[in-house]
């Protein structure tokens, strides 16, 4: 081979090596990017399903509220109907009628123990209370991933763009602060996913 051409050829090389250093540095930082953009669909995804199940869940807890004190008022009125009965003259007539409104209070009674907190049903007041804390938790977990999936976003774009500038511009300080901005934005990409740090 010419030695001139070889000279020219390891010239050539060494002003090539520095871009494909820099384009395998934005091709990982892409990478790095498209995972805290997964996360951060994700998150999102898993927060608006959150807040259905939350909102779906409070209006049964809602409705069981409602049921009790509608059987807690229809148990004070029946009361009061036995009082007046049991008041009135005619005693006999009315023990009867007294008798099948006792059967009444006592079955609303269990109702609304049931709903409270009944072994029968995995429905009770107690089991929807802890539910919607659950997914209240859960919500609170997801929305703090996606805060810091957004950040990770940022920073590896911002990152990218100095690399990509750095190429052009030929410039280290460039290049070393997208190294940089790329270190953080994968900690912060690895934080959404973990949450070593919130």
């Amino acid at each position: 081979m010419n030695p001139e051409k070889a000279a020219e050829t390891v010239e050539k090389d060494s002003e090539f090596q520095p871009h494909v250093k820099k384009a395998i540095t934005i091709s990982i930082l892409a990478m790095v990017l498209a995972f805290a953009t997964l996360g951060s669909t994700r998150t999102t995804k898993s927060v608006s399903v959150g807040n259905i199940q939350i909102s779906n869940t409070n209006t049964i807890y809602e409705f069981r509220i409602l049921r009790q004190l509608v059987m807690s008022t229809s148990i004070d009125f029946l009361n009061s109907e036995v009082e007046g009965l049991e008041s009135g003259q005619d005693k006999k007539a009315a023990s009867e009628h007294v008798k099948s409104i006792h059967r009444a209070i006592d079955h609303y009674q269990q109702e609304i123990q049931s709903l409270e907190s009944g072994s029968n049903r995995d429905d009770t007041k107690q089991d929807l209370q802890l539910k919607l804390n659950d997914l209240k938790a859960q919500v609170q977990t997801s929305k703090a991933k996606n805060e810091w999936f957004e950040y990770a976003e940022v920073i590896l774009q911002i990152a990218i763009v100095f690399v990509s500038a750095s190429i052009v511009a030929a410039g280290t300080i460039l290049f070393w602060s997208g190294i940089a901005l790329g270190v953080l934005g994968s900690i912060t990409t690895l934080n959404g996913y973990l949450l070593f740090f919130s």
